[in-house]
């Protein structure tokens, strides 16, 4: 096989092992570059930490929790887009997203909106 042939093939093999978000993890190295292992989620969870509005990869959403942080989550429409264990969040945030982790929604404001961040 040539070398241009070997590139195109090594090329693809590794853009088909890159981690996305939401993707199950057990330590940093298996969220590759960009994103972290966040061990709170069940099975672990890769992540981009800290993040701005329209700052996450396609495949998430920026979430403001009520802590303070916020997190690159998996987009979802339902549950059935979640892996295993994991269910579609969608009285929260901007848009649905997959959390594994028992969720309670901040208390609503005067306004009758969630408060978020």
């Amino acid at each position: 096989m040539n070398r241009s042939c070997t590139a195109f093939v090594l090329t693809l093999a590794l853009a088909a092992c890159t981690a996305k978000v939401g993707d199950d993890c057990a330590s940093n190295t298996d969220c590759g570059r960009t994103l972290v292992c966040d061990l709170a989620q069940p099975e672990g969870y890769c992540t981009l930490l800290g993040c701005r509005t329209n700052e996450c990869p396609d495949e998430g959403v920026c979430v403001h929790f009520a802590d303070g942080t916020a997190a690159c989550m998996f987009r979802c429409k339902d549950d059935s887009d979640c892996r295993d264990g994991y269910t579609c969040v969608s009285n929260f945030g901007d848009a649905p997203f997959c959390n594994g982790t028992s969720y309670t929604p901040p208390p609503a404001t005067t306004s009758g909106k969630l408060h978020t961040p």
